[in-house]
């Protein structure tokens, strides 16, 4: 409906009214209008009763509409009414359409949950971009939305996977009217990696202008929720955009917008605050001139333009202001009171540092004392950094200070942001604790590794009192004195290690607080002041130890800003120190945080620890020990004997007051042997044998506590290493535990972790003992279970000697058994190093799990890796799969695993009908249909292969990819060492109801190993292989030449303008070129392209000559070709003779669109050898041109007639469109139809049940699913063309077939049938 524009002088004002509506109770009313300018404010949506108009309900924005714009508005009456549009008198146009009406009151503007629609959201057209699409969950976004938290709920998506670059989607809300009235807008986001892209949210109050309100670039793993107050008083809209990569997605869900400012104390763990909508009860306490202020969008003094939680300039932080300059004494923001800290409680936030006279700190405030925990001063950059530090144990009321100054007589400024806390709630109470586990007064479950050790970890400190009870005798915490530990002789004078207290150490001998007491009148001790050269030691000694085996030795250290020296922990058997065997080393770090360590180690004579501090420089920072304990394990001199000069040779020292030592046997062995304790007599190998990864002692003592694990007897000196709550702990299985039964008897032990629900972010470690060096092809096997429902994840890391860590492994979801299993390269490592398991739960937010999340690990073992390891032969590692896997292992960080079958699958019109060995025999697939889901991933990977040798070795294998939802089949090389992961080959799609080879020609010169990836790509797209082999030396020859491996003899021609260039990867050149190869459809595979640039002139040449072929090879010549940019030149294919005469057989330009496309031409008679010669013409200036061939070879069948295609053979040059654009394959079929009522009985060419069609399974995908076939490329003809087709249209629910004609710019349909 339209109110037309009047061209009287005098206007009248126009009503329309819909139909009488007798519903008492409230309407939500919907319609969609376009103003013009004139009327822009004119329309108004009312109430007509009893001949009475109402107030207005809605009203025009102000602003012409450039598009059709939604509008919903809540009517009600006690009596029959009518609902009008009224328009006064205007010269203007209005148009209202699509007018509906629906029970119940609108939801409040611009919130939507997307369950059932867009609501008043719609798309705005850009050019060259996209829109957001309505999406379910898995389908190339997350994998639920955030409303159900199920991957049937609807969010809203924005995905550019299949563009060529970053592409903008663009979606407005209605037009939106606060009146005044303050709102808290709420939604919630998910971007799936760290450059899916940009989203960001504006509000527009006209079409033009518009304001920043927030943007991310990343929310992590999981939806992430934004908050924000709004108070405008004129229209506006809410503008959300993405600006997506084509690697990624960014998801929207859960818009709402309420009346009332946001909650003022949005706290986050403790008392944490992002000062978003208010102080959080963080307060300002200052009492000089400078003081704390909440404040936005600062310029010079003031502060950064920019808060840390929103990035932008309407977000909120603290800053640091003054009155008046000079120096001024310190600001101090103090937090709300809190109550009672753990051990573990961490406070985290970021700090933004502008100026060179700036000073932040952060202090604990604990009734009158204060103590400070971070310090920093000086120019750090107008950027916003994270710091965190360890608050500790505190067991009363306190509260935190940010104490900061500046001179603001200079530019600078000081800002704090996005306050947080996490494993700050002191442990939970348990119905009861685990076998082998320490039960707290309060029934809290601890280690018991952390019993003893000056940490309360239990909360009431039950674990560190009536220790000699438990075993732990020796221990000290420095307070009153430095017990048993003495100077050592091989120091430098001077340099011997000193106590102190926090107060006085800090801030240029030792941190401000020590660990026992968590407060700067605490002690500890740091190493001597006087080392002023490199190479100068500081030593400290413990009391003499017994010979020993397991004996742990816990402490915690101090370092900052320390990295020109080195704090270790030593083994002493010899006073001079020349025999010392290295512990610990401290791993290169600068922290505001006491840290834990602990060894463990064993000695067969007398012995000392020796902690030894080296200065490696002139520079030093703060080093310091606190809070050192033994274990029980460890055995102790009561003389205090000194350590010989030289290594003895006779039997350990005893003392005559000393009882016999059930715990450690007289030792009968040498110096350089191991003795065996637990097997039957006096046993002695070789002490290299011991930790070699093989058990050389009869009851295999010599590996004990090196790694391997079953945890049946004990943890095998695997210990939690967690600085939260959650803590590893052995644990029986039974019908009560999670999971019931343990992987190596079913009724054994295995290590687990729990952590609770509604916690926060918490991280939990299980460390290893030191591992010795490998091999390169060492592995380690482990198997583990992670429960249902769970939003954490597990990890295995690499922590070496020098220091670094590295990720190995990691999985997020669930697994399906009770127990998965995995092997995991781990490669060579020359130094003792450590590898962990961390298990990492997410649940603070909005998760909607309602259980604890359960992660458990059992038999720990490493495969190969003795350092004399010797790889079997290459043709070992082939497989026919008749028999098992051979030596090929399922992946553990994929969801599926590939299944052993003969026959056809369970799937039907997908998946071979045999193997490919016999026809009868056994083959391996994923099965894609239900409970798979589509993106579900399926890895089979090798052993660790060797180097592959000067000439490679071709690694051969044969697949089948046939359905109408076929996903893809990969290959991938992952070197041991480094863990870099290659994508090889690649194929995507249904290949046709046949098995196909592929090889691969194999030079990597490391260790490494293979990898097959299969992707389901829908519900029929069972995806097979068989028949692995590797052979010495290139793949052999199969006529194809591919460019693989070189030029296969083809050269460049030294009469033309360029030459073409072997090349892998995308071009140089953007928005042309291919991305990959079309041999192995990967980066890494090879093709020769021409490239093109501005200098280029229009008729330049590039030419190519194949080998010499004779005269009687050949019928067909085909090749693929990738001809994609505005600025495409020509491709020309010529058949050239050997007396140089050529004839043009193909041609083909301009753009062609981003795909290889086949070109087949047919050969011409000929009575002497020939050559096929590819000629590149360029087209003039541009960088838009870059054309590329690849995999010519000659067919003696004929070709096909350019758009002739009786699919008896295949598909000819049609091909399916797939990469996502549609939702299934057409697939080449004979006979009967797979489904019942549906389909052809013959062919139409041989109309016989042997004859081949093509056809789109109707069984698979939903209503609306596309699938497209495309046909080669046809040139303009003055002539025109006739196409020609035969369908065949039969059932009950037959859908639509079109036909398009595609020319680059539009789609333009000309044929439509429907049945």
């Amino acid at each position: 409906m339209s109110v037309i524009t009047s061209h009287d002088a005098k206007l009248e004002t126009a009503e329309l009214l819909s139909p009488e509506f007798t519903s008492a109770t409230e309407m939500c009313v919907r319609f969609w209008y376009m103003l013009s300018a004139e009327a822009s404010s004119k329309l108004s949506v009312h109430v007509l009763r009893s001949g009475q108009l109402g107030d207005a309900l809605w009203r025009g924005s102000g602003f012409p509409s450039t598009n059709w714009e939604v509008a919903e508005v809540t009517v009600s009456s006690p009596a029959h009414f009518y609902v009008v549009f009224h328009v006064p008198g205007t010269n203007g146009t209005v148009k209202i359409d699509d007018f509906s009406v629906r029970d119940g009151t609108c939801a409040p503007p611009a919130s939507c949950d997307f369950e059932s629609g867009q609501c008043t959201w719609v798309n705005v057209e850009k050019e060259g971009g996209h829109e957001w699409v309505l999406s379910r969950g898995g389908s190339h976004g997350p994998p639920t939305d955030h409303t159900t938290q199920t991957s049937d709920g609807l969010f809203l998506l924005s995905s550019a996977l299949h563009q060529s670059r970053h592409s903008v989607a663009q979606i407005v809300s209605e037009w939106i009217q606060l009146k005044d009235i303050p709102s808290c807008l709420t939604f919630w986001y998910h971007m799936g990696s760290s450059d899916s892209g940009t989203l960001r949210l504006f509000a527009r109050s006209d079409p033009v202008e518009k304001t920043l309100m927030f943007h991310s670039n990343s929310s992590g793993s999981s939806w992430t929720r934004f908050s924000q107050s709004v108070d405008m008083s004129k229209p506006f809209q809410l503008l959300i955009e993405a600006e997506s990569t084509n690697k990624g997605f960014i998801a929207i869900d859960d818009i709402s917008l309420t009346q009332g400012l946001c909650p003022e104390n949005e706290t986050r763990g403790f008392a944490g605050c992002s000062f978003e909508n208010g102080t959080c009860a963080w307060e300002d306490i200052s009492v000089g001139q400078g003081q704390w202020v909440r404040r936005r969008n600062g310029t010079g003094n003031t502060g950064p333009p920019v808060d840390n939680t929103l990035g932008t300039e309407l977000g909120w932080y603290m800053g640091l202001e003054a009155d008046r300059g000079e120096e001024i004494s310190p600001a101090v923001l103090q937090s709300p009171i809190m109550t009672q800290a753990s051990s573990t409680c961490t406070l985290h936030f970021y700090y933004n540092m502008y100026g060179e006279d700036s000073e932040l700190s952060v202090l604990l405030k604990e009734g009158s004392r204060t103590t400070t925990l971070w310090w920093l001063a000086g120019y750090n950059g107008d950027v916003w950094h994270h710091s965190e530090v360890v608050i500790g144990r505190t067991p009363q009321d306190f509260s935190l200070l940010f104490q900061a100054s500046g001179n603001f007589d200079k530019l600078g400024h000081v800002a704090v942001d996005d306050i947080d806390f996490t494993n700050c709630s002191l442990p939970e109470p348990q119905l009861w604790c685990s076998e082998g586990t320490f039960t707290c007064n309060n029934s809290v479950c601890v280690d018991p590794s952390r019993v003893c050790d000056f940490s309360d970890d239990c909360g009431d400190r039950s674990d560190e009192i009536n220790c000699e009870k438990q075993g732990v005798v020796e221990r000290c915490s420095f307070e009153q004195g430095t017990c048993s530990w003495e100077d050592s002789d091989v120091d430098k004078p001077g340099g011997e290690w000193r106590r102190r207290r926090g107060e006085e150490g800090w801030p240029d001998h030792g941190p401000p607080r020590d660990h026992t007491q968590n407060t700067a009148a605490g002690h500890y001790i740091t190493p001597g002041t006087h080392l002023t050269e490199k190479g100068q030691t500081s030593e400290i000694l413990s009391k003499t130890l017994l010979p020993s085996f397991n004996c742990t030795v816990r402490f915690f250290f101090f370092s900052m800003s320390d990295a020109s020296a080195q704090l270790m922990a030593r083994s002493r058997t010899q006073m001079s120190g020349t025999d010392d065997k290295m512990l610990w080393i401290m791993e290169k770090t600068h922290s505001y945080s006491w840290q834990r360590a602990k060894v463990t180690f064993s000695s067969s004579v007398i012995s000392k620890i020796a902690f030894r501090y080296e200065l490696q420089g002139a520079q030093r920072g703060i080093v310091a020990l606190d809070d050192v304990t033994f274990s029980k394990e460890c055995i102790f001199d009561p003389e205090n004997s000194k350590l010989p000069e030289t290594s003895p040779t006779h039997s350990p020292h005893t003392s005559s007051n000393t009882p016999p030592l059930t715990t450690a046997p007289m030792n009968p062995c040498q110096d350089n042997e191991f003795f065996c304790r637990k097997s039957a007599g006096k046993v002695c190998i070789p002490s290299t044998l011991q930790c070699d990864y093989h058990p050389d002692c009869p009851d295999g003592e010599d590996e004990a506590g090196c790694g391997p694990c079953t945890f049946e007897n004990d943890q095998c000196l695997w210990s939690d290493a967690s600085d939260g709550p959650a803590k590893w702990q052995r644990q029986k299985a039974s019908n009560n535990t999670e999971p019931p039964t343990d992987h190596t008897t079913q009724t054994g032990f295995y290590m687990t972790v729990k952590l609770s629900l509604g916690s926060t972010q918490a991280e939990a470690k299980l460390l290893s003992p030191p591992l010795q060096p490998s091999s390169p092809y060492c592995q380690l096997l482990f198997h583990f279970h992670i429960s249902p429902g769970s939003t954490g994840s597990l990890r295995v890391l690499m922590q070496q000697a020098e220091g670094g860590e590295a990720i190995l492994w990691s999985r997020s979801h669930n697994t399906v058994s009770h127990w998965t299993s995995e092997h995991l390269p781990i490669g060579l490592f020359k130094q003792p190093s450590k590898v962990w398991f961390s298990s990492i739960s997410k649940t603070a937010g909005a998760s909607s799990a309602t259980w604890d999340h359960v992660v458990a690990v059992d038999d720990i073992s490493f495969i190969n890796c003795e350092t004399s390891y010797e790889p079997p032969a290459l043709s070992s590692y082939g497989c026919t799969f008749e028999d098992g896997l051979c030596v090929w292992v399922q992946g553990a960080e994929d969801e599926l695993d590939w299944r052993s079958a003969s026959g056809p699958t369970e799937t039907p019109n997908t998946g071979p009908a045999g193997d490919h060995t016999h026809g009868t025999g056994k083959y391996l697939y994923i099965e894609s249909s239900h409970p798979s889901e589509k993106e579900n991933k399926a890895q089979l990977m090798s052993l660790l292969l060797p180097p592959a040798g000067q000439k490679g070795y071709c690694f051969r294998f044969w697949y089948h990819m046939f359905g109408a939802t076929v996903g893809s089949l990969r290959m991938f090389l992952k070197t041991a060492d480094s863990l870099d992961k290659t994508l090889v080959w690649q194929q995507s799609g249904s290949k046709g109801d046949v098995w196909l080879l592929a090889q691969s020609h194999v030079t990597l010169q490391r260790v490494h190993q293979v990898i097959l990836e299969g992707t389901v790509g829908g519900e029929a797209g069972d995806i097979a292989i068989d028949d692995i082999s590797l052979v010495f030396g290139p793949c052999p020859d199969s006529g194809l030449c591919d460019f693989e491996e070189d030029s296969c003899n083809w050269l460049q021609t030294s009469s033309d303008d360029f030459d073409w260039i072997r090349h892998s990867g995308s071009t140089l050149n953007p928005n042309t070129g291919p991305e990959s190869d079309h041999t192995t459809n990967t980066p890494t595979g090879h093709y020769y392209y021409l490239p093109s640039s501005m200098d280029d002139q229009a008729g330049q040449k590039a030419l190519m000559l194949s080998p010499l072929y004779p005269e009687s090879k050949g019928s067909c010549v085909q090749l693929w070709y990738h001809m994609y940019g505005e600025g495409m030149g020509t491709l020309n294919v010529y058949q050239q003779s050997e007396d140089g005469q050529e004839i043009l057989i193909f041609s083909q330009g301009g753009d062609q669109g981003r795909l290889w496309r086949l070109a087949q031409a047919s050969l011409l008679p000929r009575i002497q050898p020939y050559r096929i010669v590819v000629e590149g013409v360029k087209a003039g200036p541009t960088t838009e041109g870059d054309m590329a061939f690849d995999d010519v070879q000659l067919t003696e069948a004929q070709c096909p007639p350019h758009g002739v295609c009786d699919f008896e053979n295949s598909f000819c040059s049609w091909t399916n469109l797939g990469d996502g654009v549609d939702q299934g394959d057409w697939l080449l079929g004979a006979g009967a139809s797979p489904n019942p009522n549906t389909g052809p009985t013959v062919d139409h060419t041989t109309n016989s049940s042997s004859g081949h069609y093509i056809y789109v399974d109707s069984s698979v995908g939903e209503w609306g699913d596309v699938s497209y076939l495309v046909s080669d490329v046809f040139q303009p003809s003055s002539r025109g063309h006739c196409l020609t087709f035969w369908y065949h249209m039969y059932g009950s629910h037959v859908g639509t077939l079109n036909i398009y004609i595609i020319d680059r710019s539009e789609k333009v349909n000309i044929k439509q049938k429907l049945c």
